[in-house]
This record gives structure tokens, C-alpha cells and sequence, in this order.
């Protein structure tokens, strides 16, 4: 393994490209010979002009070639701007993901929606997405997924009621005013609730009068 950076030019263009070979099989030696780039505008020239088209203006060996081959890239295209980048080099990528062309930026924005509707459509039938899970008892599926996610959990309308749970249930809710078939009762100074009349002074209702 011997990565390098390196730069080749089209002779009949004068276009240039920025590029690293790296990995096990990275070799100076292979370049234009069995290695010719990754890129697919080089192959492409290369298929219609043929390899000696191209001649090599630099080769760097390093061990950091594949980032330095990105920092070289940015630097360059900061300096350029795009169009004269577009105009002067045949890299249409820069590393990491940032592309240049309108054509490819249209077919990553095209992957991207593809990409967004596969994890959207994933969500919605787990009955994850954020508008079934604002709205979730509109939608009879996510309630179905819910309740059997809560099968063998020890809470919810799964939970087997025994008499031992009721015992634990009744003994918690002592002293707890606040429970069903009760009533808000006052005698006119204070307000408590229970299912009978406290007594005599004592009448139905929250507000207190007086």
C-alpha cells in the first residue's frame, strides 16, 4: 500500500484533475495505466479520446492523500468560485458530498426524496410518524400496534387484575378525595368530596356561598 495525491491533465481540454489513490492496491505506478481515477467524466474522456489524453502533472506520495486531496479541492474551488472551477477542472464532486453541477444536484436531491419517502412510508406503518403520534386515536392501526406493544407489560387495560392488585389499589387510594362516583359537597366554610352527604350543614356542590 503506497497512497498518493495526485493531479492529471486532458491534454486536449487542458482541463485538469485533483484526485488520491489509497487502500491495499494504491500505487503510483497504476495510475493511467490500471488505474484511471474514480471519476466518471475522466472515463468518460478516456473512452472517447483514449488514456493518452491524459498526461500526469503532479504525484504526491502521503499518507494522508485522501485528505488532503479534499482540503486541495476546497481550497481551490474557494479561491475559483464555481464556474471557473466548472470551467477549469473535471472534478465534479467535492469531498465530503459537496457537488457542483446542476445535473447532479438534481439526481441527489431526486435520491434524497426517494430516500425520505422510504423512511416516511417505514414510520407510518409502525405507526411512528409525527402526525399519526399527534393525532394517534384518529388512527385505528396505531392504536392496535400500541395495545400490542403493551401485551406482557405490567400496566394498562393488559394487566391482570387480581384480588391481591385490587387489595394494593384500595390501599392507595385511601385518603384520596379525588376518586369516582363522588361528589363535591361544602358547608359553606370548607369543600370535600365523597359518594354521601358529609352531614346535616353539609350541601351538594363546589362553590361556597356566604
Amino acid at each position: 500500500m503506497n497512497p498518493y495525491y495526485y493531479v492529471i491533465k486532458h491534454k486536449p481540454s487542458g482541463k485538469l484533475y485533483i484526485g488520491s489513490q489509497y487502500g491495499k492496491n494504491s500505487d503510483p505506478d497504476n495510475l493511467l495505466k490500471t488505474y484511471f481515477t474514480s471519476s466518471k467524466k475522466v472515463k468518460e474522456l478516456i473512452e472517447k479520446d483514449g488514456v493518452d489524453s491524459f498526461e500526469i502533472e503532479y504525484i504526491d506520495c502521503r499518507v494522508d492523500a485522501r485528505d488532503y486531496e479534499q482540503k486541495t479541492l476546497m481550497e481551490v474551488y474557494e479561491i475559483c468560485g464555481r464556474e471557473v472551477f466548472l470551467e477549469n477542472y473535471l472534478n465534479r464532486n467535492l469531498s465530503p458530498g459537496i457537488v457542483l453541477t446542476e445535473d447532479i444536484i438534481k439526481k441527489a436531491n431526486e435520491k434524497r426524496k426517494i430516500s425520505n419517502s422510504i423512511a416516511a412510508k417505514k414510520l407510518i406503518e409502525e405507526g411512528r410518524h409525527n402526525f399519526q403520534v399527534k393525532n394517534a386515536g384518529e388512527y385505528e392501526h396505531v392504536r392496535k400496534l400500541r395495545s400490542e406493544k403493551m401485551i406482557g407489560n405490567n400496566y394498562g387495560s393488559k394487566r391482570k387484575m387480581t384480588q391481591e392488585l385490587k387489595n394494593k389499589l384500595a390501599e392507595k387510594s385511601k385518603g384520596n378525595t379525588n376518586v369516582r362516583n363522588t361528589k363535591w359537597w361544602n358547608d359553606g366554610k370548607q369543600r370535600k368530596r365523597s359518594k354521601e352527604c358529609p352531614g346535616e350543614e353539609w350541601k351538594e356542590g363546589f362553590q361556597i356561598n356566604g
